[in-house]
């Protein structure tokens, strides 16, 4: 016969003994074979190269573990010309009747030890066999299809198969008796090999003749033919992307045996390969504590048909009368999954896991890469990949850079110490957007818990305190016992907590999140159970004001429904305001009509997601640490915070929390740049982050127009007139253009242009150069040519940049006009000067108006 019949006996349906133990020799013969032959491909040739599965086979021993892992994919890579069968009729069998031949592909494994051929691993390799020879086993994973928890049908039962979904619940690891070996009590006859069905099974009478016992039996736990092995049973539920319409998420129990035990917490979204069994569901297995009344009452009526009055044992006894059946699932194998962020979506790709442990491993072209994105430099002549990287995140919304700065900083996160008493300081930072509607808040949030697989999403007012932190349940199938039921903080343990809606949650739930904000752990003291618990997440919460809309003449406690301690927790407050501006708002329209149409190629996209997550990744590899000069900043900024009485957070003040934040602002500011130092302009960009971002709530945004209108003489006329009619009664283009079309500004912008040029002015002093307005204004504009492509954006960032500095000059005071113009018919021909009084880089505010 030739090798492609060898399997052919395995194709009828309803299989003959004999050919059932001829197949699972032969799939254990050519299995070991498949194990001592198989190369890599391209190696093949190469005699000296390694073979695969005895090198994984030595290592294997060497780390004391008793688990091969098998590449689905390399039972057909093998060339058929080296083995005596067809690899895919190999492949074939193992997938399709893997429940039949599992344990002779187990007995491969310590038969593929003894050739090994490895003088050093000989005796450990013989030692194992002796010790664990029944515990061996071979793991499949690489399945090129998976199948949902909804589609396991039992005509999946005893195929091999990959599911998917998110751990829910792990039990303990308890251990099993799977072949036991018993004594006769009666004449000490040891009867070996029997093996166990879902309870403790006896042999069935002792084969010693003139003896005939049936229940006097003793295991004996320690003999080497005894095989015990540890077991878990994990809670899969399936992913969200799964769930059909109007349906509720399906759950479904999975074994996991020996060193799969203990592979994945709750939270975690995995892939498991394994099988599909049934289990009877069998009321008297069951203790009488965890039956339903009325079957309670059944068992108790029914009388046993043999009247001996033994009560019912094994399967055997209890009939086929009330004798149900589960599914559940064996899994042989347990890997993190890696398409979790885009699976159901139809975008596919893999991601990465930005917060995982794992040692990283980087190509020196991506290395490159990377280097060169953080040594960026802009338009400004600074390095400016924080800016660059922020625009990655979350690119289908315009917009916001502030806040993305603020998400990036989260995602990257600061370092998390530990004082020589042993009080952890958290290195996690905590995000509040505090925004108009329909600002983008829960797209935001949205685009964070896709991004991480440990991410959880949830609502405030739908959320509990037991629902965000853990409770304490009953298991019914723990014979009732109290296990704890981990909340939305645990599940993301390691990841981000999202929560939307944060003021709709009631009071007392609010502050059930306190510890978990700040120490990171929760405490719980319910019902018999004192535990503490991790709960290392960040959170991301999104905040509606008070009054629907922002008011910027409040302070921020008078905006939001937030106590002032949860207030001081969270590291950046951003304030998203809906500011009614004409450029902003086509930039915005021209946006989601782009995304509608389905034209994503047109926004410029400097990074992909895959790209980002790895750049994320290899930036907290870094552990950056406070220069001498860092440090002095630090405290002077901290002080800064501490005089200045306008800057009250949340009616708590400032407290020694920003302190803390600053420095977690700053390592993660320094972990952006792939720099092992805190230095002086980290710490500059990170106050002026924690500053802005509650500094700019507190000001309205800077209306140019209203109040410059009468003395800004040559443009305004036509502007005035035009702006409440039609663009028909613009005589031409040039006209349009010239009409200043932004009239406000953001504080931070402003703030923005002013540093610039009072940087520039304050440089020229120095160098004893007369700086007139319209050389001023001519600079700006070539710093920021990079950005202007049209004749009409160039005339409107003139008209704004002599609007900021009439501003400057009137309003705020910060530059003086040290001598008039020559000639009256061209006032931009005056020399400005920096006002001496103003240090440059500190924040430009009025010194008699607050209400700005």
């Amino acid at each position: 016969a030739t090798a492609a019949t060898h399997f052919l006996p395995f194709a009828s349906a309803a299989m003959d003994p004999a050919v059932r133990s001829q197949l699972v020799q032969r799939v254990q013969r050519y299995f070991l074979e498949f194990l001592e032959t198989f190369k890599l491909p391209g190696a093949e040739d190469d005699a000296s190269s390694d073979l695969y599965y005895k090198e994984q086979a030595k290592t294997m021993i060497r780390e004391g573990k008793r688990t091969l892992y098998v590449k689905m994919g390399h039972l057909e890579q093998i060339d058929p010309a080296m083995v005596s069968y067809e690899p895919a009729d190999l492949r074939n069998v193992i997938e399709s009747k893997y429940m039949m031949v599992r344990d002779a592909l187990n007995a491969a494994v310590p038969e593929l030890l003894t050739k090994l051929d490895d003088p050093e691993i000989e005796e450990e390799a013989r030692k194992a066999r002796e010790r664990d020879e029944l515990k061996f086993s071979a793991a499949f994973y690489d399945l090129p299809l998976f199948s949902g928890i909804r589609d396991l049908r039992t005509e999946k039962l005893g195929r091999l198969v990959t599911i998917c979904g998110t751990v829910t619940r792990t039990t303990e690891v308890k251990p099993e008796l799977l072949v036991g070996t018993f004594q006769c009590n009666e004449c000490s006859r040891e009867v070996t090999g029997v093996e166990q069905q879902f309870k403790v099974t006896t042999p069935a009478v002792c084969p010693s003749r003139n003896c005939g016992n049936r229940q006097n039996w003793t295991l004996l736990g320690e003999s080497r033919t005894t095989k015990w092995g540890d077991w878990q049973r994990i809670r899969l539920q399936e992913g969200e992307n799964e769930v059909p319409a109007g349906s509720m998420p399906r759950s479904m129990d999975v074994i996991v045996r020996d060193e799969c035990c203990d592979r994945c917490k709750p939270g975690d979204k995995v892939l498991i390969t394994g099988t599909l069994i049934v289990v009877p569901d069998v009321p008297t297995m069951m203790n009488p504590a965890e039956l339903k009344q009325q079957v309670r009452r059944s068992l108790n009526t029914r009388s046993d048909g043999s009247g001996a009055g033994e009560g019912l044992k094994g399967l055997k006894g209890t009939g086929n009368r009330d004798l149900t059946y589960k599914l559940a699932f064996f899994g042989t194998f347990i890997d993190e999954d890696s398409v979790w962020g885009n699976r159901g979506s139809g975008a596919g790709g893999e991601s990465e896991n930005v917060r995982s442990e794992d040692k990283m491993y980087l190509s020196q072209s991506d290395k490159d890469r990377f280097q060169q994105i953080s040594d960026h430099v802009g338009a400004g002549g600074r390095r400016d990949c924080f800016d660059v990287l922020a625009r990655a995140i979350a690119p289908s919304i315009q917009g916001h850079l502030e806040v993305k700065k603020g998400i990036l900083l989260m995602l990257i996160g600061g370092l998390g110490k530990k004082t020589d008493e042993g009080i952890k300081l958290r290195g996690d930072v905590n995000v509040c957007l505090l925004g108009d509607p329909a600002t983008a808040k829960s797209a935001m949030l949205k685009w964070t818990s896709q991004f991480l697989p440990r991410a959880v999403f949830a609502s405030g007012k739908s959320s509990t305190a037991a629902g965000l932190t853990a409770s304490v349940v009953r298991d019914a199938e723990l014979d009732g016992e109290r296990v704890i039921e981990p909340g939305a903080l645990m599940l993301a343990d390691n990841g981000i907590c999202c929560i939307d809606e944060f003021e709709q949650m009631d009071q007392k739930d609010q502050s059930a999140i306190h510890e978990a904000m700040e120490q990171q752990t929760i405490t719980l003291s319910k019902a018999g159970i004192q535990a503490t618990l991790n709960a290392r997440a960040s959170i991301l919460a999104s905040v509606l004001p008070k009054n629907t809309y922002y008011q910027p003449t409040q302070p921020i406690h008078k905006n939001c429904d937030l106590t002032p301690p949860i207030i001081s927790r969270f590291d950046l407050m951003f304030v998203m305001q809906d500011i009614h501006d004409e450029a902003n708002d086509h930039n915005v329209a021209r946006h989601i009509l782009s995304l509608h149409r389905c034209k994503e190629e047109e926004l410029v996209q400097t990074l992909t997601t895959l790209d980002l997550q790895r750049y994320i990744r290899l930036a907290r590899t870094f552990k950056p640490k406070v220069t001498a000069d860092a440090k002095d900043r630090l405290v002077r900024c901290y002080k800064k915070l501490r005089e200045d009485r306008t800057y009250v957070r949340g009616a708590c003040g400032v407290t020694v929390r920003q302190l803390e934040s600053l420095i977690r602002l700053a390592e993660a500011i320094s972990r952006v740049h792939l720099d092992d130092k805190v230095r002086v302009e980290y710490v500059n960009e990170a106050f002026e982050l924690q500053l802005n971002t509650l500094k700019r709530a507190e000001r309205e945004n800077i209306d140019l127009g209203a109040d410059m209108a009468e003395d800004h003489a040559p443009a305004p006329p036509e502007g005035e007139e035009g702006r409440p009619g039609t663009e028909a009664e613009v005589p031409n283009a040039a006209d349009a253009a010239r009409r200043p079309k932004r009239m406000k500004i953001t504080f931070a912008e402003y703030q923005r242009i002013g540093q610039m040029l009072t940087r520039h002015l304050a440089s020229q002093e120095i160098e004893g150069v007369d700086v007139k307005e319209e050389d001023l204004c001519a600079w700006y504009l070539e710093r920021i040519e990079d950005e202007i492509q049209t004749e009409a954006q160039m005339i409107e960032q003139q008209t704004l940049v002599q609007k900021i500095i009439e501003r400057l000059i009137e309003k705020d005071r910060v530059i003086i006009v040290y001598r008039q113009s020559e000639d009256p018919m061209r006032p931009e021909g005056r020399v400005l000067v920096k006002h001496p009084n103003f240090p440059v880089g500190e924040v430009i505010m009025q010194p008699s108006t607050k209400s700005t």
